[in-house]
């Protein structure tokens, strides 16, 4: 740089391009430097500015929560504030913490309940990268005894569809039998609040029955009534019963594609399952209507509906427990015949909100059964036809058809391998092979009276 002022003092010729060139690239690194550290500077500022304000509102929500004249009344709760032009999000969480010195939810007990940990977190737009929330921490201790040492709690947490708490359910807490020292209670409980709980204090050592209701609600097996479970109360510690219980949800199934022949017959004694992340629920039926509403407690994932008794296969290969596997289309293997490969199509769930209605189309089988006009029709799970591709199904199940109207009937049936028979005076004899003339979808094979309605499709 020197030399270069040495020879514009020499010269006077000027600045060469090059020169110049070199002055705004150096001009550009010194003031992109400058800018870079302003930047900084006032990110800090502004991060440190609503931290500040922060802080104030979570020593606000600490004070606030303090002044609350009962903690059984205070919840979890989140909330915006807008200040100094930034929006600020306080979120408060709650959880008593017992004897044990855990955290205990009202669908957990361990031990006496003590007091309840408040946790404050308040958080901003455009926080900086790395930096955390600003937090505060307190305890508070009920204005009244809640414990005694001769007397114990039961904790009951009620929990929806959603996974959160169900709000406004009635609860009840009877002497079971035997009551092993039980007693009434003095005062009904509390209906559920925000997150699903009540509490119920100073109960007599004992065996209870603790019960929930609310119109219109149902259990996650189904249960509309009011379900109560069992729970025994031990004097100084807290017994904890969860129930899962939400608002029905209406599922509107409807079996066979609009596409189906108008004559088709369904069993009137066939299962309705339905599959969801949290195992299976079966419906039975005495109806031969090709449609049906069942109404089931509202999982947020929702349900696959499977025509048929669904039994999954035991994960213990030595297990000797009875399944039937074959009608859930999604355990058929992939298989290639001929060049074509054939799969089951992927299921999607149907899912429904708590209190609403929703379309739920269940797949099925059907068969073109040449009969005697008059007589009646049985179809019975079968051992698979070898290399059929049938998951099998080691339960016995039987449906019973109405007595056919034509010659030529069309019989709805679950994936699955079937031994299809007809009445003939007092004997059921099996349907002959010219009497089977085709299932309509998928790959199959006949034997004897024995159909494979195949859930697989070309690809």
């Amino acid at each position: 740089m020197l030399k270069v002022l040495q020879r514009l003092r020499s010269s006077d010729a000027g600045m060469s391009l090059l020169e110049v060139l070199v002055a705004m690239m150096i001009f550009a690194i010194v003031s992109l430097g400058v800018l870079q550290t302003l930047t900084t500077v006032l990110a800090i500022t502004r991060d440190n500015r609503a931290r500040v304000v922060a802080t104030n509102l979570a020593a606000q929500e600490v004070d606030l929560a303090r002044d609350a004249g009962d903690v059984f009344t205070l919840f979890d709760d989140t909330y915006t504030k807008t200040l100094n032009g930034d929006v600020f999000t306080v979120s408060r969480s709650t959880a008593w913490v017992p004897s044990s010195n855990a955290d205990a939810t009202c669908g957990s007990g361990g031990g006496t309940l003590q007091y309840k940990r408040i946790n404050i977190a308040v958080t901003w737009p455009n926080m900086r990268a790395g930096t955390e929330a600003v937090q505060f921490d307190t305890l508070l201790a009920p204005n009244d005894r809640i414990n005694d040492p001769d007397l114990g709690t039961i904790l009951v947490s009620v929990i929806g569809g959603s996974g959160e708490g169900s709000e406004g359910v009635s609860v009840t807490a009877t002497p079971a039998s035997p009551s092993e020292g039980a007693q009434s209670l003095a005062t009904s409980p509390a209906p559920t609040d925000s997150d699903g709980c009540t509490f119920i204090l100073k109960v007599a050592p004992g065996n209870y029955n603790v019960g929930v209701s609310r119109s219109g609600y149902i259990t996650d097996d189904g249960q509309t009534s009011s379900p109560s479970q069992l729970t025994q109360v031990v004097a100084g510690t807290a017994s904890s019963v969860s129930f899962n219980y939400d608002d029905a949800a209406s599922f509107d199934a409807s079996f066979i594609a609009a596409s189906a022949p108008a004559d088709v017959e369904i069993s009137r004694n066939m299962d309705l399952s339905f599959l969801s992340s949290y195992g299976v629920h079966t419906e039975s039926s005495t109806s031969s209507s090709l449609t049906r509403s069942v109404d089931l407690f509202p999982w947020r994932s929702g349900y696959v509906g499977i025509a048929g008794t669904y039994t999954p296969k035991p994960e213990d290969p030595d297990s000797t427990a009875e399944y039937c596997a074959s009608p859930n289309p999604a355990l058929w293997p992939e298989e290639e015949i001929a060049g074509v490969t054939y799969r089951s199509p992927d299921p999607t769930p149907v899912a429904a909100n708590p209190g609403g209605s929703v379309d739920m189309v269940v797949p099925m089988g059907l068969v073109d059964v040449s009969s005697l006009a008059g007589t009646r029709i049985r179809a019975t799970s079968t051992d698979p036809v070898l290399g059929s591709g049938d998951p099998g199904c080691t339960e016995s199940v039987r449906l019973n058809f109405r007595t056919l109207n034509s010659s030529t009937q069309n019989i709805a049936l679950p994936y699955g391998t079937w031994e299809i028979e007809q009445r003939i005076g007092s004997s059921w004899v099996p349907v002959g092979l010219g009497d089977i003339l085709s299932p309509i979808i998928g790959p199959t094979e006949t034997v004897a009276g024995i159909v494979t309605v195949d859930p697989r499709v070309a690809s």
